[in-house]
This record gives C-alpha cells, structure tokens and sequence, in this order.
C-alpha cells in the first residue's frame, strides 16, 4: 500500500520554525503547504483557503492551545496531533475533541507522512448516499434532503465508520479501537458522543433511525433512510 502524500493541501499549525521549515521542505514538492503558528492564525486560513486535505497539529503553541482549534472551527479536515505530550488523559483528549490520530515527538518526516497517508480520506468514492442522505468523507459533510446536518468532527468520525461498515454492529469500545487505533480508555467518552449524534439525526430525519442499538451487540448503521 503506498503511503506517499501527493497532490494535496496541508495546513501544519506548528510554532517551531526549526520544524516548521522542515515539514515545509519535506512535503512543499509534491503538495500545495500552508502553515500557522498558533489557532487564530489558523482559523484565519481555514476561513480563506478552502478543502484543506489535512491539519497537523500541535498542542502547545505560544499563544494558544491546539485544542482550542476544535472549538474556535468545529467542521474540520482529518486532525493529526503531533505533540511531544505523550501522557495517557492528554492523547485521550485529542483524540475525543475529534482529531483523527495522535503522533509523539519526535518522529521522522516520513513517519509523519504516513500517517497523514492513512487519515487522508479518497476524493474519488467520496460520496455514499441512500435515500435523500448522504455522507461526504471528503468535504466531511452530512447531508439530508440537500440540507446539511453539523456534526462535531467525532461525531463525524463515528458515523463515517459505522457508515463504512454498513450492516455490522460494533460496541462502544470497539468503535474507539478501530477510529482512534488505540485501546479504548473511556467508553462513556464514545456514548457520549453517539447520543449526540443520534440525536442530530433524529432531530434532521424524524422518521429514522440509521443507527440501530441492541443489547449486548452495540450499534450499527442501517442505511433504511425512510
């Protein structure tokens, strides 16, 4: 499987300029590169720049926290954290605000690059619909009867997973293993999470529910959009 970085358009939010010009000569030749020092310079260019591919993010910046990002911009690209916090409650929180993966520093620009290759998500088949609802992973929008329906990017992440696996009923904890790919921590984080967005989908589409509950089995997507 190739995990090269191509044709993209990156925003690393990064306030080491040592590391930032790195990434920059690293990943510049094959891809359009934009990059912030702290999160108001990087809502600044979310709002300017649309389809950015993918956000790498650090957590301590001089003059915010990267956290912050997910409240300051809630419809977000795939988020990797690259941070030199490697604490168990700081990589939970990362990762349930809604980024996608968590990397320790330091790392080689290629290890970086990797695993921004496997949270990129395909601009081809990007779209999957049934009935009047649909779910882009590559804008990461949701929509229903062409109406959009905002979703914190965990809650995206989720349903863009269950989605994904159609059919097949996953519980809590192996939802957070295989978005995250760690070991589940805190399965009432992920509850959390499901109630609402099974709620925003209640509330948009009244007379469905796309993700089914069973006891003992946990949830799934049915795709019987009514």
């Amino acid at each position: 499987m190739n995990y090269s970085v191509y044709d993209r358009k990156l925003l690393f939010i990064e306030d080491d300029e040592k590391l930032k010009r790195e990434m920059v000569t690293y990943f510049s030749p094959s891809n359009v590169v934009l990059t912030a020092s702290d999160v108001a310079e990087a809502v600044d260019i979310l709002n300017e720049t649309g389809n950015i591919d993918a956000i790498v993010l650090d957590l301590i910046l001089k003059n915010s926290m990267g956290l912050e990002l997910f409240k300051a911009f809630p419809s977000l690209p795939p988020v990797i954290i690259l941070s030199s916090l490697d604490g168990e409650d700081t990589i939970l929180a990362g990762l349930t605000s809604g980024a996608t993966d968590y990397v320790v520093k330091p790392c080689s620009m290629l290890l970086l690059e990797t695993h921004i290759a496997m949270r990129l998500l395909p601009k081809t088949e990007a779209v999957q619909t049934f009935g009047e609802f649909s779910i882009n992973s590559y804008t990461r929008t949701v929509k229903y009867k062409n109406l959009p329906i905002a979703l914190t990017p965990s809650e995206f992440n989720i349903l863009y997973f269950l989605v994904k696996n159609r059919g097949k009923f996953f519980t809590a904890d192996e939802i957070y293993e295989n978005i995250w790919c760690a070991p589940s921590l805190h399965t009432t984080t992920i509850r959390t999470h499901l109630s609402s967005l099974r709620r925003k989908l209640k509330a948009a589409m009244p007379a469905g529910d796309i993700i089914r509950t069973e006891f003992n089995r946990g949830y799934c997507f049915t795709g019987d959009i009514l």
